[in-house]
């Protein structure tokens, strides 16, 4: 009966106490005001209250084990339950430890001043053993062998002497129990409080602290198992029934197969559990005067039953402990190792990327490691590298090993480390750029001892920055040429302007001579149009914006046509020039506009660089599928160095500061595009300065057969030819409306002008002119706008609508068209072509009609 109440106490203070510490955690981590209003001024009452209510009716149920004294017991619970109560609450508990130690012994028969001065014994045991506990960084998990070890030292056996120094002397100045019997009372309060420090207290601090498992069925099982067997064993050994007398000899210790057993499997919880299950055993069969700590004297069977409980308690308590830190370096070892995982991984991830490699060199053996990644770099597979210093160096390029050797030679006499870069040879002869970074190390000696770094495959940046380079340089030679040709153009467009400006100037003093005047100023008027013309060809020309007009033609037709705008050039500077073509008729299908103009261009060049009375030649014959059309001239050549460039954009030869030849450097340019564009390609050949040189053109022949020789050009009437018109000029630049309009009653014809698109409704709506000469640049209502409320009026139907610009590209043509124009001339405007077209709107019969558009 009494061991089932020792049992049942014990179990009942267990679960209290624990649910004292459930709550107090779960208050911990609540949150709110009201929260923190309760914990202020609830929390400390509810501590105290509970503290000493859980340690009265462990002291009453304590007490019913005292045999040596009515006050002495051999195992005191409340010594456990009052430490693990200041160790959890802190020193909020004492209180409750003072009030329930006091309650305990003043109502077991003590005198009030020595159940007084019991309960200051108990209250500072806890409050000193706590305090030098934390001292010493103690956990109350008892997973460290250092927190076993103080918690036997400073609690169990320091703390300890407190209670049973006070204690005892408090009964013996009560007159409780003689000053004789003090040294075997304290002993007995003494070993007793010990045994409630190393059983009852591991038991509510591991279970408070100790993390809730989530147990499988498996793991139930075992536990139960594991408790069903202790408990048959335990009442074999201490209870010893009928018949058990065969586990007499050295039976208490067969229980440790379970301490073991509950360590291994269930941790300190586990060891904690059954050290207080196996004792409770041994110390309530011992009171009933069961089991082997029976047999000998009072003395001898306290010692002995102390002794046992005390092994098993430290025995349990240092085992689960060994146990817990082993499992607890695995764990960090598994962790650590599974860091050192993920770091080597994202290592190889980082060092893939960077396409990087590393490696390692040991100075005191010669061995030398790579990286797989270090391998890929050099083209080897993984373990193909021979891992010696002579095996890196046969890698290398043999340009480079000297610089490579010298460098490692330095980094390890002189310096920290070395960084270069060197070209390495695969084994399938392909090269590749590494840089190599490395730094030494030493020993704790100071002696070298290794190398480690790093290669990088930097053969991509190599490429790149040689790329980078040539397009710098490039970038700097366009560039140059730019600041060149626009001081060429300068001087292009200044040379015609002088003789202009002479000319007009003269003309004002009227001098003799004026026709001769007038001619000059004609020349470099056209010679500004072909400036300018040319600068716009090759800006079509190079963005793709020309379109070709195919037709079948004759090259005899089209060289007919170059000649005739080149002839004139070649008389002057009494040159031989001799055409030869082949008999049979060669068939193109050409621009002939555009292969007029390359031809033209290679025969301007070679009039232009032929020194006077010089030879030219232009023959063509056929090779296969195509005509080769070679012009050769007997000038200054062409310079070795210079030949590879002579078709690029704005590169001339002639880089004098006269530049007595002129031109912009874009004729060429505009040739080799032309011909491109046919289908063909031009050469260029030359045996150096003073040898002349010959450009040959090569074009498709046509596929089909043209339908008749083609004739030259025919020639154009006088400028005043045709019969008077009423003409409208619409011009907002009242200097060039001014002076076509004078030009055009030289011509005889009846002229208006007006400077904007308004103004020139209002003129056409009082009189109907037969042809209007419209700018498209014009302010408020441009010329497109224009030109469409034009044609929206009726009665309008014949006026023919002629459009001005300074924009020649072919989009700009058909959107003149497109707006309702009949015409489009490029400003200035060649003032032939106007006087053909004015012709035309005439007629044969002298009556007005519309042109075609």
């Amino acid at each position: 009966m009494v061991a089932r109440a020792w049992l049942a106490a014990d179990r009942t203070a267990a679960r209290a106490f624990g649910n004292r510490v459930s709550e107090e955690l779960d208050r911990g981590r609540a949150g709110g005001g009201g929260f923190v209003t309760w914990r202020r001024h609830v929390a400390p009452v509810a501590i105290v209250l509970g503290t000493g209510a859980v340690y009265v009716v462990a002291a009453k149920l304590g007490l019913r084990l005292a045999f040596v004294a009515d006050q002495v017991t051999l195992v005191w619970p409340p010594t456990g339950i009052a430490l693990a109560a200041v160790l959890v609450f802190g020193n909020r508990a004492w209180p409750g430890i003072a009030a329930g130690a006091f309650l305990a012994n003043a109502t077991h028969h003590e005198p009030l001043g020595t159940a007084c001065g019991i309960a200051v014994g108990n209250t500072l045991e806890a409050v000193i053993g706590a305090w030098l506990l934390r001292r010493v960084g103690f956990d109350a998990a008892l997973e460290r062998l250092k927190d076993v070890l103080v918690l036997v030292v400073f609690a169990a056996l320091a703390s300890t002497v407190v209670s049973a120094s006070i204690g005892v002397t408090s009964l013996c100045l009560g007159g409780v129990q003689p000053w004789d019997a003090f040294a075997s009372i304290w002993w007995v309060w003494w070993v007793g409080d010990a045994m409630g420090d190393l059983i009852m207290a591991p038991v509510l601090l591991v279970w408070a602290r100790a993390p809730r498992l989530g147990w499988q069925p498996r793991r139930v099982v075992e536990a139960i198992a594991l408790l069903g067997s202790l408990l048959g064993v335990g009442l074999l050994v201490f209870i010893e029934p009928v018949g058990a007398r065969l586990m007499r000899s050295a039976l208490p210790y067969k229980v440790f197969p379970f301490v073991i057993w509950a360590a291994l499997r269930f941790g300190q919880r586990g060891a904690v559990t059954v050290t207080f299950i196996a004792s409770s055993l041994a110390i309530l069969s011992s009171v009933q005067g069961w089991g082997p700590f029976t047999t000998g004297t009072p003395h001898e069977n306290l010692v002995a039953l102390q002794l046992f409980n005390a092994v098993v308690a430290v025995s349990a308590l240092l085992l689960g402990a060994a146990l817990a830190e082993r499992d607890t370096a695995e764990h960090r070892g598994a962790t650590d190792y599974s860091r050192l995982q993920v770091s080597e991984g994202r290592l190889r991830v980082a060092l893939d990327a960077g396409r990087m490699g590393a490696w390692d060199w040991d100075l005191l053996t010669g061995q030398l490691d790579w990286s797989e990644n270090l391998e890929a770099i050099h083209g080897l597979p993984p373990g193909g590298f021979g891992g010696t210093y002579a095996a890196f160096l046969a890698l290398v390029h043999p340009d480079d090993r000297d610089a490579v050797g010298h460098a490692i030679t330095r980094a390890v006499e002189e310096g920290p480390g070395y960084d270069i870069e060197f070209r390495t040879v695969r084994p399938d002869g392909t090269l590749r750029w590494v840089a190599a970074k490395g730094r030494v190390m030493r020993d704790a000696a100071g002696r070298l001892a290794r190398m480690i770094g790093v290669g990088t495959d930097v053969t991509e940046r190599k490429r790149l920055a040689e790329e980078l380079e040539q397009r710098a340089a490039e970038l700097a030679d366009a560039d140059r040429r730019k600041d060149e040709f626009l001081a060429m153009l300068a001087h292009e467009l200044r040379n015609p302007l002088a003789p202009l400006s002479t000319s007009l100037h003269l003309l004002q003093l009227d001098v003799p001579d004026r026709q001769h005047l007038v001619q000059m100023a004609d020349r470099q008027v056209r010679h500004l149009a072909r400036l300018v013309d040319d600068l716009l060809d090759v800006s079509r020309i190079t963005h793709g914006k020309v379109t070709l007009r195919r037709e079948p033609v004759l090259l005899s037709a089209v060289v007919e046509q170059a000649v005739e705008m080149i002839r004139a050039t070649t008389e002057s500077r009494a040159h031989a020039f001799t055409v030869s073509l082949a008999p049979e008729p060669i068939r193109l299908d050409a621009d002939p506009a555009r292969l007029a103009q390359v031809i033209g261009n290679l025969l301007s060049n070679a009039s232009k660089y032929t020194p006077r009375g010089g030879s030219i030649w232009l023959t063509a014959e056929r090779a296969g599928g195509e005509v080769a059309v070679r012009i050769r001239d007997t000038g200054i050549g062409i310079a070795p160095d210079f030949l590879p460039h002579v078709f690029d954009l704005f590169v001339q030869g002639d880089a004098s500061l006269d530049r007595s030849r002129g031109g912009l450097g874009i004729g060429l340019t505009i040739v080799r595009n032309l011909v491109e564009m046919h289908g063909g390609r031009v050469e260029a050949h030359s045996g150096g300065l003073g040898q002349g040189s010959e450009f040959v053109v090569h074009l498709p022949l046509a596929q089909e057969a043209a339908a008749g020789r083609a004739t030259g050009r025919a020639r154009r009437a006088p400028a005043s030819a045709g019969n008077g018109l009423t003409i409208l000029i619409v011009e907002d630049n009242q200097d060039a409306a001014e002076s076509l309009a004078m030009m055009l009653r030289l011509w005889g014809h009846a002229v208006e002008t007006t400077f904007d698109g308004l103004a020139a409704l209002e003129l056409v709506a009082r009189h109907e002119p037969d042809v209007i000469l419209s700018d498209l640049g014009l302010p408020g209502m441009d010329g497109y706008d224009l030109a469409r409320r034009l044609r929206e009026r009726p009665g309008l139907e014949h006026v023919v609508l002629v459009a001005l610009s300074g924009y020649g590209r072919e989009e700009d043509k058909q959107r003149a068209l497109d707006a309702g124009f009949d015409h489009h001339l490029v400003k200035p405007p060649d003032l032939d072509l106007l006087a053909e077209l004015l012709r035309r709107v005439v007629g044969t019969t002298g009556e007005p009609t519309r042109a075609r558009r």
